[in-house]
């Protein structure tokens, strides 16, 4: 089983990702902090999806962190809504499925 926990300051970026509870999933949370803004207190937006738990998936969230990060900020996801992104290998690359 491959383990995962990233914990980690990308800019202004706080990231977390780790295995879900349910196997199947991965957490991926990026947390936003104005320049200056003090940890102590909530950041500005907080979003997170799940990437389906496979090997294309460990591996958008593993070698493009930064590009996920990138991606998940201009989300706009609605309060209650549950976002899964599935990755896909293919002859020219990886590509995602939403």
């Amino acid at each position: 089983m491959f383990a995962m926990n990233i914990d980690k300051w990308m800019g202004s970026y706080k990231i977390r990702a780790f295995q879900w509870i349910d196997g199947k999933r991965i957490y991926f949370n990026v947390q936003y902090y104005a320049p200056g803004q003090s940890i102590q207190k909530p950041p500005v937006w907080d979003k997170t999806i799940y990437v389906t738990d496979d090997a294309a998936g460990r591996r958008i969230v593993c070698d493009f962190t930064q590009s996920l990060v990138d991606y998940v900020a201009r989300m706009q996801i609605p309060s209650g809504t549950e976002v899964i992104l599935t990755a896909q290998v293919t002859a020219s690359g990886a590509g995602c499925i939403f």
